[in-house]
């Protein structure tokens, strides 16, 4: 009875420990898959938002130029005393020369020495009131420089319009000048066409739509609405402030990149990352549902074997070999490159003097010291030929990432040193820390070398497996720089028992 009591509790610890480990594992794949994707939409939301608001700046800098430049000329002939007719004809002039260029616009107009003057001879209403509308107020309140005037539907054209305006050199008259918004919302089309799909959104100051990739869009007011993505959107920049952020919505998950434009407009990315951010969940929740049932597989196998410790402590090593498979998997020209590391560091420790236990413990380590590479993508690590410096910075990051996914489980952290120092050199020139001689565990050391055997000896995307004489002659070279002397010997005197070159299909 308490044996059996004894072996549940036994039973119970390993099968925690063995779901502690996959989920664990699980866990940190999921949430780098998941950090990467947002970054990558983040990514493309910054570079539409960017080249978004770049391209509106370059076209309301148009405006900023053209309306400077019409009232210096203005400043010059109310200071030398020209008459109202002559500065009606320059408007008119100039009003002539803006509709003949590329720019969009109705005309030049303005309230100059108390009369309203109009470059297209547009004749307003009785109750028109110059000093009343928000281009003259604008100005006023903007001595000095350009007031750009939030945007208002003309009643000549029917269209969306902005308006640039500025107060002349006697502090009471004001010139202005008409924009179009159609150029405006052809450039959020146009972004929003591109290679990252996604709504652009341009707010004014009052989160009305200047414009938006659908038209049908253009004027409505965010902050008036109720329940609207729009509403939801303005919301969550009125109260986060954050120029990156994410929302859900309506069972949608969406990232949003904003960048800010002339006159403290906002440029809005909104990108509908559901069916990514889904597809990650789904991949979660189904490898779990497999881990719990091959976990409990595994315990009902457990329940019909032997229950001495021996047997469950090697069951453990199965299920250590089986992950050290699936990530051997991911090389096709190295698989079993886990299983042969282990072994060859075993019998290192072995001839050393390590006891079974500590030659045990080195066998997991040499299993799982390349478990970081499952965060590393296939089409780097199955890559032909030579990386590139960013790739190989890519693959460099392996030992840091099995350091981290094996110090998350208490029983598993003492075997994260092999994970993270195995490519440490003696000499001091390894990564990812750089450490040297015996600042290197021990455990490491002898796993370099047979890390570095396996290399040699195994047939990659680029070259055969090497002659055991070169893979010989490498050793000795790298005594002293990149292996510790000690363990360099103890490989070569294996190597010089291996005639015929058989060890490593052992």
């Amino acid at each position: 009875m308490n044996r059996n009591r004894q072996f549940s509790l036994h039973g119970v610890a390993i099968s925690g420990l063995v779901i502690l480990f996959f989920v664990s594992i699980i866990l940190a794949y999921y949430f780098m898959l998941l950090s990467e994707t947002r970054e990558r939409i983040t990514k493309a939301g910054e570079l539409n938002a960017m080249t978004s608001a770049e391209q509106i700046d370059q076209y309301l800098s148009q405006g900023v130029v053209t309306m400077n430049l019409v009232c210096y000329t203005l400043d010059s002939m109310i200071r030398a005393g020209k008459s109202q007719a002559e500065i009606r004809g320059f408007l008119v002039n100039q009003s002539d020369a803006v509709l003949n260029s590329t720019l969009d616009t109705t005309g030049l107009y303005g309230y100059i020495r108390g009369e309203y003057l109009d470059g297209t001879e547009w004749l307003p209403d009785a109750d028109y009131v110059p000093t009343e509308r928000p281009w003259y107020i604008d100005a006023r309140a903007n001595v000095g420089r350009v007031a750009v005037v939030d945007p208002y539907v003309d009643v000549q054209t029917h269209k969306t319009m902005i308006t640039f305006s500025k107060t002349l050199c006697d502090a009471k008259s004001v010139a202005a000048i008409d924009y179009s918004m159609d150029r405006l919302q052809a450039i959020t089309e146009k972004i929003s066409a591109q290679e990252h799909p996604g709504i652009t959104v341009v707010l004014d100051r009052k989160y009305r739509v200047i414009a938006h990739s659908d038209r049908a869009e253009i004027g409505k007011s965010y902050i008036s609405e109720s329940g609207t993505l729009g509403n939801a959107l303005v919301n969550e920049l009125r109260t986060s402030g954050k120029k990156v952020f994410s929302l859900r919505f309506d069972g949608a998950d969406y990232i949003v990149y904003t960048v800010s434009v002339a006159n403290d407009w906002l440029c809005l990315s909104v990108f509908d990352a559901t069916s990514e951010f889904s597809q990650l969940r789904y991949m979660l929740m189904g490898t779990i549902v497999v881990v719990l049932l091959a976990v409990s597989v595994l315990l009902y196998i457990m329940r019909q074997l032997n229950r001495k410790q021996e047997q469950i402590a090697q069951l453990s090593i199965h299920a250590v070999e089986a992950i050290a498979e699936a990530i051997d998997a991911k090389d096709s020209y190295t698989k079993g490159h886990s299983d042969r590391v282990a072994n060859y560091a075993r019998e290192i420790g072995r001839r050393y003097g390590y006891s079974e236990k500590q030659q045990d413990e080195l066998y997991m380590m040499g299993l799982l010291h390349d478990v970081g590479k499952i965060g590393i993508p296939d089409a780097v690590i199955n890559k032909p030929g030579k990386l590139t410096d960013e790739e190989f910075s890519l693959i460099k990051r392996h030992p840091d990432i099995g350091w981290h996914i094996l110090c998350k489980t208490k029983e598993l952290a003492r075997l994260a040193m092999g994970a993270r120092w195995h490519h440490e050199r003696f000499d001091g020139s390894g990564y990812p820390d750089r450490i040297s001689k015996n600042d290197i565990p021990e455990e490491a050391r002898i796993i370099a070398v047979a890390d570095a055997y396996d290399a040699m000896t195994s047939r990659r995307s680029y070259r055969d497996a090497l002659p055991q004489a070169v893979v010989k002659q490498e050793i000795e070279k790298g005594k002293g720089t990149q292996f510790d002397p000690a363990f360099a010997d103890v490989m070569l005197q294996m190597i010089d028992e291996d005639h015929d070159y058989r060890m490593r299909d052992r």
